[in-house]
């Protein structure tokens, strides 16, 4: 008797488990949505913060308001933040993502081979001395190998077939 009862109980226990987890289940999907939601909003303030923080500097240095230029077309980063920086491995991974060898890459950014050599040698953050230098990686960042394809079919004329002339009998 004591082994059905206890047979009882786990099953009973199994089911309330079951019918719980049935009931919770729709709970727990809109308390990760809005768990989404709320990460996302920290996000939007957190830039919002630097953007504020940006602002008053520059009214603290006697500067106007940009009200102008939106975030996107200034020439700050990615993200609205001032300043740019990639690592070594990322410069690797961006020139293999885009198919370039070393010289290639180097053309592109306008630096010399030997400054890519050493770019990806580097651990960590790359120290770009050139403001140009920087512009050009985040503009290379933005291209896709399809863009460059386009830009040397752009470059290269495509070059004109020969005349062949009639041979006369």
């Amino acid at each position: 008797m004591a082994s059905f009862m206890k047979e009882l109980k786990a099953e009973i226990a199994r089911l309330a488990r079951k019918e719980v987890k049935k009931e919770v289940a729709p709970v727990q999907r809109i308390s990760a949505s809005r768990r989404s939601t709320i990460a996302d909003l920290r996000r939007q303030v957190a830039v919002l913060q630097r953007d504020v923080a940006d602002l008053r500097r520059a009214l603290s240095r006697g500067g106007s308001l940009p009200l102008a230029v939106p975030p996107a077309a200034s020439a700050e980063g990615d993200d609205g933040r001032k300043g740019f920086w990639i690592t070594g491995k990322g410069v690797r991974k961006l020139r293999l993502r885009l198919g370039l060898t070393q010289t290639e890459f180097a053309k592109l950014a306008n630096v010399s081979g030997q400054t890519v050599v050493n770019w990806e040698g580097t651990a960590g953050k790359i120290p770009l001395r050139r403001k140009e230098s920087a512009a050009r990686l985040q503009e290379i960042r933005k291209l896709k190998k399809r863009d460059l394809k386009k830009a040397a079919e752009a470059k290269t004329p495509a070059k004109p077939k020969a005349k062949r002339k009639a041979k006369a009998k």
